[in-house]
């Protein structure tokens, strides 16, 4: 089942990177990630290289309504030229043949500036499939070297008057939007009956660098499959330096644009030309041709650090998820998990930045699909079965340990508490002497009240000693300290238990003489070594113990206590691990199955009601 989820996992996140714009959902969670980047990413400052001269409100009250005469058009470049001392002039219009009144020189100026490379007017392609076509005009400005990367095939175009067609370059303004409306990809080259066209910002750039064959840059860019390349929103649209075309016409004061490159377009919401971006939900369309020629400048100017390799995004997705997948697996504890996700998200924030950064167009969202399997299919299966493992282990635990214990060994998420393994631990053995020979002359109500009262005498201190509870042997227990938690003190805790059972026995029988019962003598073994604990148990029925030399010296110890003045033995070894405690040799006894073996007893250990009946006193 595991590894099944993690193939579903890889299997997800793999699919969503092939079918990324094939998929709406997978679209447009993709989209929305990339609009986050850029909301954030996005700076506050000015690109000095770049301002704006805007056709808005303003300027068609002063100047007069739009369409403006061509002569007024040249006017407006020649200042900006002249004047304001640009670099170069861009044109977000399109002048197709017609769109004038009757003029003298304006077209001709226009298209003068054109040849010489100072003005880069626009042109519209159109991608969408139309009956009749859109054609109006010859387009220009196309590619003059061969181009065999992608490019996005156009329907129809809307091109300037002829003599502005011959200008040196030419832009394209025509643009897909992606499927909610929003621009953020620009067709780069568009392919127009063999030939190939830039986009506007691209033509700017060849005659801003005096460049003629950008097919080296376009290599660097790494389009997609269709020529298209996501825009660089590196810039809040506010902040590109923004002039009214009537403060330049009418030789206002303006902050200086020397030295720029100055885009020529329209905010005015009358002249259409306003759209929906990653940073505003109406912007003018001049300035994503802005946002486009700058990070194109950024490229050419080797301000963008080199793209991350191809496969990066792919082998952080299958190691970030292999990673996730095995903290899930493997470590079952929250903190784990969460510092695992943390991890893999981080690796995917800096390597989706670094791509988007870097103006890749390869998708950046199929690692969070692998993410959100995991966490939301994966982790809820996993984690319910380690629960009902974890209430198994309880159900066994609370057998043989106290509540308390037991909650002190869940908190510690003791995963591997039944597991076997070696450990130091104090025995405590406990019986009653002569069971047999009292309860045969019982009624068996009566043997067995006696021993469910025993039996609560020896269990009662065991627990509340915090003492593992290994078994019941009929009229005695078995129990144990040091697993499955280990204290430091467990030999003192396993005296202490001790000696609290022989109180609560002692109390036992002072009741049963009060009603006329004889007393019953408890005897006891302790013992302190190394044992096997674990679940050692079968498939059949699980069971907690311990085995080992140990556990049999603190039986011969408890046997050993039928001939002893003390109804507590104690090993040598215990003796030796409890310091301080009132324990006193009673010398070297010689113990079934066992050599020699020197003996300790506690202070006070024989009661009033040592022995237990004879054959004398028990009823015929």
């Amino acid at each position: 089942m595991s590894l099944l989820m993690l193939a579903a996992a890889l299997f997800i996140g793999l699919t969503a990177h092939l079918l990324d714009a094939q998929v709406p959902g997978l679209r447009a969670v993709e989209a929305g990630v990339r609009d986050g980047f850029a909301r954030v990413l996005a700076v506050d400052v000015d690109d000095p290289r770049i301002a704006l001269v805007d056709i808005d409100e303003e300027s068609l009250r002063r100047i007069g309504p739009w369409p403006w005469p061509r002569e007024r058009l040249a006017d407006l470049a020649e200042r900006l030229l002249s004047a304001q001392r640009a670099a170069l002039v861009v044109f977000d219009l399109v002048l197709p043949e017609g769109s004038a009144r009757k003029e003298t020189t304006g077209g001709a100026r226009l298209a003068a500036l054109g040849r010489e490379g100072l003005l880069v007017p626009a042109q519209a392609f159109d991608y969408l499939a139309r009956d009749p076509r859109v054609i109006a005009g010859q387009p220009g400005g196309a590619l003059a070297v061969p181009w065999s990367g992608p490019a996005t095939s156009a329907t129809g175009h809307v091109a300037n008057f002829p003599a502005l067609s011959g200008a040196r370059c030419v832009g394209n303004v025509g643009f897909t939007p992606d499927f909610d409306g929003q621009v953020r990809r620009l067709e780069l080259l568009t392919e127009w009956r063999g030939a190939y066209y830039p986009t506007l910002a691209l033509a700017a750039l060849q005659c801003a660098r005096g460049k003629s064959d950008p097919t080296a840059l376009l290599d660097r860019l790494r389009l997609d499959v269709t020529g298209r390349w996501p825009i660089p929103f590196g810039r809040r649209p506010d902040r590109y330096l923004a002039v009214p075309a009537a403060s330049v016409l009418q030789d206002d004061a303006l902050p200086s644009l020397a030295g720029r490159i100055v885009l020529v377009g329209s905010s005015a919401l009358g002249l259409s030309d306003r759209v929906a971006t990653p940073l505003s939900p109406s912007t003018a369309g001049v300035t994503v041709h802005a946002a486009a020629l700058s990070g194109l400048l950024d490229v050419a100017d080797g301000r963008i650090e080199s793209a991350p390799p191809a496969g990066l995004a792919i082998a952080w997705l299958l190691l970030s998820t292999l990673l996730l997948w095995w903290a899930i697996a493997r470590w079952q504890r929250l903190r784990a998990i969460s510092a695992a996700l943390l991890g893999a998200l981080v690796g995917w924030l800096v390597v989706t930045a670094w791509s988007l950064h870097a103006g890749l167009a390869r998708p950046v969202t199929p690692a969070l699909w692998s993410y959100a399997w995991l966490m939301g299919v994966y982790l809820p299966v996993e984690w319910s079965t380690a629960q009902a493992r974890i209430r198994a282990r309880t159900r066994l635990l609370s057998r043989y340990l106290a509540r308390p214990v037991l909650d002190e060994l869940l908190r510690s998420e003791g995963q591997d508490s039944l597991v076997p393994r070696h450990a130091e631990i104090s025995v405590l053995i406990a019986d009653m002497e002569d069971y047999t020979r009292i309860t045969a002359h019982s009624t068996l109500e009566e043997a067995a009240s006696l021993t469910r009262e025993f039996l609560d005498c020896l269990t009662r201190p065991v627990l509340a000693g915090r003492g593992t509870l290994d078994k019941y042997t009929g009229d005695g227990l078995v129990a144990f300290w040091g697993a499955p938690i280990a204290p430091d003190d467990h030999a003192g805790r396993a005296l202490d238990a001790a000696l609290d059972i022989h109180a609560a026995v002692a109390c036992f029988n002072e009741a049963r003489h009060a009603r006329g019962a004889f007393p019953v003598r408890v005897r006891i073994g302790l013992a302190t070594g190394r044992a096997l604990v674990g679940d050692l148990g079968t498939p059949f029925r699980s069971t907690y113990t311990a085995v080992g030399d140990v556990i049999n010296l603190a039986s011969r110890l408890q046997e050993a206590a039928r001939g002893s003045e003390s109804d507590i033995l104690i090993s040598r070894a215990m003796a030796e691990a409890l310091p301080g405690r009132h324990l006193h040799s009673i010398g070297a006894i010689s113990l079934r199955g066992l050599s020699l073996v020197e003996v300790f007893a506690p202070q006070g250990a024989s009661g009033k009601f040592r022995n237990s009946p004879d054959s004398r006193d028990l009823p015929p």
